[in-house]
């Protein structure tokens, strides 16, 4: 069979990739390094458990992605609240993070420290910018990077911070964590709306 193009990855963008050349009649190769399809999007069975790899909500401001994942999954893509946030020594942290309850959590010792970490990195910041840990030191400070980003994204992704790019961090990470993470010392932060409160999840496939 004649392939058209090669087409590294079977996660959501591979499939969604393959599916696009097929609407153009290319013929598409998807290699993918696994058994299952479905990259970090995945579900695996562990022990008796089902285990998501990675985040399950999916959340776009693009009309024709939005309606592309509509058209495969039909009802099995479902709205729900949109809610995000990390377990840390046994406390949950919002995500984005909100300097009220970070610093109810961290304690005062620790929220100061958070705090000039960030002030230092904001006056000297990385540069040139290349990695995610530049990045994310950048607009965070190396204290919280050190906290809720590197240990995380070096296991999902198995590979350094220091080796992921700068460019990659910047479609990751939510935009306005990354703007001011600390803005609510200065201002109240402005409601969300309800696009930003909600977000739609496959439902657990039927056996």
């Amino acid at each position: 069979m004649k392939i058209d193009a090669l087409i590294i990855g079977g996660g959501p963008a591979g499939l969604t990739a393959a599916d696009e050349f097929l609407r153009h009649g290319v013929r598409p190769l998807v290699i993918e390094a696994s058994t299952q399809w479905g990259g970090i999007a995945r579900t695996v069975r562990w022990q008796g458990h089902r285990v998501d790899i990675g985040g399950h909500r999916f959340f776009t401001k693009d009309a024709s992605i939005q309606g592309r994942w509509q058209e495969w999954l039909g009802k099995d893509l479902l709205e729900v609240p949109r809610l995000s946030r990390i377990f840390y020594r046994g406390k949950y942290y919002p995500y984005p993070l909100k300097l009220p309850e970070t610093v109810a959590n961290f304690g005062l010792g620790q929220s100061v420290v958070a705090l000039t970490s960030y002030l230092w990195a904001k006056a000297r910041p990385v540069r040139p910018e290349r990695s995610f840990e530049d990045w994310v030191t950048n607009r965070f400070g190396r204290h919280l990077y050190l906290t809720f980003f590197k240990a995380y994204t070096e296991k999902v992704w198995g590979m350094p911070c220091s080796e992921i790019s700068a460019d990659w961090a910047a479609q990751r990470i939510h935009g306005s964590a990354s703007r001011q993470p600390f803005s609510g010392v200065f201002r109240r932060h402005k409601a969300s709306s309800r696009s930003s409160r909600r977000s739609i999840t496959p439902a657990l496939a039927r056996e």
